[in-house]
């Protein structure tokens, strides 16, 4: 009977959930230039905002995939100590905690990349001394992270650890998808670009293939002239405005989806309180961050829609792959 119950409130989910996709996505498909009119807050000339909602998020909005990437690798190193395989123990943990220090620290590194492209190379964060010390602290929490789980019990490592496969596959999977495949075929224009330019008739729909313009497009003179000033990186960001379908930022802002897994691995998390929690503190996270991008013309609304989705249906199917039906919970 119990199984009967969880396969139908599983059809229930789905379906639920694909009625509330397709009537989004519908939605945006007559809507995302209108709500990008109302929303996007770019100065004459101006291609990264420096509204500060917009900027922020956008600095800190990828930051859940490699602070996720870290806490898999922590799991990992908790994992390898404990292994009687010698080549596990040793080897093995000191590349995953090496990884997971490695990616906290980035975390700093994409932080600061972000502020500057809003606010330009003058901000405080730059300073060598000041990101010096952050990294220094992005280690030490790494550290710290990878110590609290070297003391968890061995149930509660190994559940995690299944965690930690979740976090890695759906990272790798939503990443080839959205960064190395979709975005490279639509090649769709950001708003930005096409307010950089001031021409809206490059505007395309999200299921509008577009083409990215050749040396001989005067399309491509104005923004490069534009971008000129950018040196080397000319080029790529010339490139990067039209990469606007779907959205990298709030893909990678949706790995807060990966919470959604705990209440499956742990019992301390199975109950309504908590999971009621992580699902706020998920989508609520990825909705700022989706919104802000939107603030900043980098994106619309469709684009955000699929990015975000993207990434929680990787979580779902990571989750489906890793975590059996007689998984007995820590």
């Amino acid at each position: 009977m119990g199984n009967t119950n969880s396969k139908r409130n599983t059809v229930i989910s789905i379906c639920l959930f694909i009625v509330i996709f397709a009537g989004l996505l519908i939605t945006a498909t007559f809507t995302d230039m209108q709500i990008s009119e109302k929303l996007v807050r770019l100065q004459p000339g101006q291609y990264f905002t420096t509204n500060t909602f917009g900027a922020v998020f956008a600095s800190i909005g990828s930051t859940p995939t490699y602070i996720f990437l870290s806490i898999a690798c922590a799991i990992i190193f908790a994992n390898t100590k404990r292994s009687k395989n010698t080549f596990l123990r040793i080897p093995g943990s000191i590349l995953a905690n090496l990884i997971s220090v490695g990616a906290m620290v980035y975390v700093v590194q994409d932080v600061v990349h972000y502020l500057k492209k809003h606010y330009g190379d003058d901000i405080v964060f730059d300073k060598i001394f000041i990101k010096i010390a952050f990294m220094i602290a992005a280690a030490a929490i790494a550290e710290l992270i990878c110590l609290h789980f070297s003391k968890l019990d061995d149930k509660t490592a190994a559940a995690l650890l299944k965690w930690s496969f979740i976090i890695i596959f759906s990272a790798a999977l939503s990443n080839i998808i959205i960064n190395l495949i979709v975005k490279d075929v639509m090649c769709r224009p950001r708003y930005r670009s096409m307010w950089i330019l001031d021409n809206f008739n490059l505007f395309k729909n999200w299921y509008q293939k577009s083409d990215m313009p050749s040396y001989d497009d005067p399309v491509y003179a104005a923004l490069a002239n534009f971008f000129a000033k950018d040196g080397a990186k000319a080029v790529s960001h010339f490139k990067d405005g039209f990469k606007s379908f779907p959205s990298g930022h709030t893909n990678a802002a949706a790995a807060m989806y990966l919470l959604l897994c705990l209440p499956k691995l742990l019992k301390k998390y199975d109950n309504v309180k908590w999971k009621i929690i992580l699902l706020a503190v998920s989508v609520g996270f990825t909705g700022l961050v989706a919104v802000s991008r939107i603030v900043c013309g980098a994106h619309f609304f469709s684009d955000v829609l699929v990015g975000g989705t993207t990434m929680f249906l990787c979580v779902m199917l990571g989750a489906k792959i890793f975590i059996k039906s007689d998984f007995e919970k820590a």
